[in-house]
């Protein structure tokens, strides 16, 4: 059965709302990377993303609203990501007293935190406001189901490891997954801009970069076992 004219420009208004509230999203995480909360405005939002200000009240109502929508789309996008990269150890029942696999995970998260610094060099800028500011100034948005989900469950299995052995005892697994990605974000900082540099040369500082997160998480400054004599 095919559509009437009236569907057909239904669908099409869906799309193109869809499109508008994207680019308006991505426009507004750069200006609150760059002006952080309270310095954000939503004209200059507006007019970057080439869009009526009044588009933007009728998507997400105020600055408080599309300050949510960008961290939630954030979110969402990336505890996908996370859950794809750890699920295969969380659902083995014997990874976590396998010292192999406890290693192969902690150098799994490690990359997923240090790329995800990467794709998302705003998402450490609006970090900066909020260490450099009052924390109040910011909106509270409460962690999704997903997250939850996935950050509690590599807390899990990094708990398991711990009672077999595999971790240091007086250790919290919390603050290690913490120290993931503030490592990540340490050394993202200072890897000059990507218009500075050719794409090949960008990748192989990224690898080498990346690397150094993982040998630092789980070696500190102590050779790794293959490295000692």
């Amino acid at each position: 059965m095919s559509m009437s004219s009236q569907e057909k420009r239904g669908i099409q208004r869906e799309r193109n709302a869809a499109r508008t509230q994207e680019a308006l999203l991505d426009t507004a995480e750069e200006v609150f990377a760059q002006s952080g909360f309270e310095g954000a405005r939503l004209d200059v939002i507006a007019k970057r993303s080439g869009y009526n200000i009044a588009l933007l009240y009728r998507y997400f109502e105020n600055k408080e609203g599309i300050y949510r929508a960008v961290i939630e789309r954030l979110r969402a996008q990336e505890s996908v990501s996370l859950g794809q990269a750890i699920e295969p150890f969380i659902t083995n029942e014997a990874a976590a007293h396998d010292p192999e696999q406890v290693r192969t995970f902690l150098e799994t998260c490690c990359t997923w935190y240090f790329y995800l610094a990467s794709r998302h060099p705003s998402l450490l800028r609006l970090l900066d406001w909020q260490i450099g500011t009052n924390m109040s100034q910011f909106p509270n948005i409460p962690a999704t189901g997903e997250e939850v989900q996935w950050g509690e469950a590599a807390v899990g299995f990094l708990q398991k490891a711990q009672a077999a052995g595999h971790l240091r005892a007086n250790l919290d697994v919390r603050q290690i997954i913490a120290n993931m990605f503030l490592l990540s974000a340490a050394h993202m900082s200072v890897l000059p801009p990507a218009a500075e540099m050719e794409e090949i040369a960008r990748k192989k500082t990224l690898e080498d970069l990346c690397q150094k997160v993982v040998e630092m998480t789980l070696y500190g400054v102590f050779p790794a076992p293959e490295q000692r004599s």
